[in-house]
């Protein structure tokens, strides 16, 4: 227990005025040092962060929060009826009915795959598909016509001009079809329109109207090869699913944004837990700072240490004075940097001083409160950690 004239010692000793003396520029620099291990540290995570929320945004940008998918099968059955429940539960901000397939693209010149998207005018992406528009308006409620990517067009030879190329689209309809039966079905597309966002995505996906779709892959009423789901809250989850094992059985599986591109995702972990080992090892060197600084303050206060002990101060409670300065120290010097790197990040974030090299783009970065309580935690565990080492020493003086 840590008696009340403790706390005031400790304190006095880190507000210490004399700053002439070298103990108290030492002390200074293991303070600025704890700063600059906390700022860094949360802008080199949230940098990273920044980077994740790119990526993602470029590579997944198609991909819904959560996608409804049968269990086996080819095929999801649902009603309008279940549609409308699925877009009233809590946190749902829009649903979408799809139809997919993978299908070969072809015209005089070249011939080129991609997954086909079927969707109806109400498609929550919608408004994403015309602000990332390159030649052309998506309208999906037209019969026969295709949306597709700039770099799967480029690969077509397609003239980017409003004289649209005619592209024929073969599709597996039957993947139960006897011998001397095709089970391939072809059709003709015009190109309506043609977007760019990023190269893996325009070679992706192109997008048709879903009737155009259902016709080519044979698809009845109310059968859809997935259900996407949109939300602006994570905390629907269980709610999503427990939804989906009441109402539609156990036929239909829930997948989330993870689960379509689990090695994106678990690169992207795996980069971000290195780069937090290796600036928490930074910061732990920069700690040894504050052992130098606490072991040359009880050299520097051993006259006061003396005065102490003659007035009835045990050795413990000695102990006690320099562990809570070493806590001290910490938990200002974090908050301190936590509270520089917040600056830093709202400068980057308001005028876009480091751009990302070779473009005009500003460099992401996101500051998340997970990130200050990871930053925070890690630097007053490496303080405790090393003012209980700094301490140790005085048991045997």
């Amino acid at each position: 227990m840590f008696k009340p004239y403790i706390y005031k010692i400790a304190i006095r000793y880190f507000f210490s005025k004399d700053s002439k003396t070298v103990v108290n520029r030492i002390n200074s620099f293991a303070f600025l040092m704890i700063v600059a291990a906390a700022c860094v540290l949360l802008v080199v995570l949230s940098a990273f962060e920044g980077l994740k929320d790119f990526g993602l945004f470029y590579t997944s940008s198609f991909d819904p929060d959560y996608k409804l998918v049968p269990k086996e099968g080819k095929y999801v059955f649902i009603n309008d009826e279940e549609i409308q429940k699925l877009k009233g539960l809590d946190g749902v901000v829009g649903v979408s009915r799809i139809i997919e397939e993978k299908v070969v693209f072809s015209n005089e010149i070249n011939s080129g795959a991609a997954i086909l998207k079927g969707v109806l005018p109400d498609y929550h992406l919608g408004s994403t598909l015309d602000s990332i528009s390159l030649v052309g308006v998506f309208s999906p409620s037209k019969e026969n016509v295709l949306y597709i990517g700039a770099a799967l067009g480029s690969s077509l030879e397609v003239v980017l001009s409003e004289e649209f190329s005619l592209l024929t689209t073969t599709a597996n309809n039957n993947p139960n079809t006897l011998f001397g039966f095709s089970p391939f079905s072809s059709k003709q597309f015009d190109i309506e329109g043609i977007y760019q966002i990023s190269s893996d995505i325009e070679k992706k996906y192109a997008f048709t109207s879903l009737a155009s779709l259902s016709n080519l892959t044979g698809a009845g009423d109310g059968e859809y090869t997935s259900i996407e789901v949109f939300s602006g809250n994570s905390s629907i989850d269980l709610n999503l699913k427990d939804y989906v094992s009441r109402e539609l059985g156990d036929d239909v599986k829930v997948l989330t944004k993870q689960d379509l591109n689990p090695a994106l995702y678990k690169m992207l972990n795996t980069e971000n837990f290195a780069v937090y080992l290796i600036f928490s090892l930074v910061s732990l060197i920069a700690m040894f700072n504050l052992v130098g600084s606490l072991t040359i303050m009880i050299v520097e206060k051993r006259r006061d240490l003396k005065i102490l002990k003659s007035l009835g101060g045990e050795k413990n409670d000695i102990n006690k004075v320099f562990f809570l300065l070493g806590v001290v120290t910490t938990f200002i010097g974090g908050a301190v940097g936590i509270i520089l790197a917040w600056f830093i990040i709202t400068l980057q974030n308001s005028f876009s001083l480091v751009l990302v090299p070779g473009t005009s783009l500003p460099y992401p970065i996101s500051l998340t409160l997970s990130n200050i309580l990871i930053v925070f935690t890690t630097i007053i565990v490496l303080g405790l950690l090393t003012s209980i080492w700094s301490t140790i020493g005085l048991k045997d003086d």
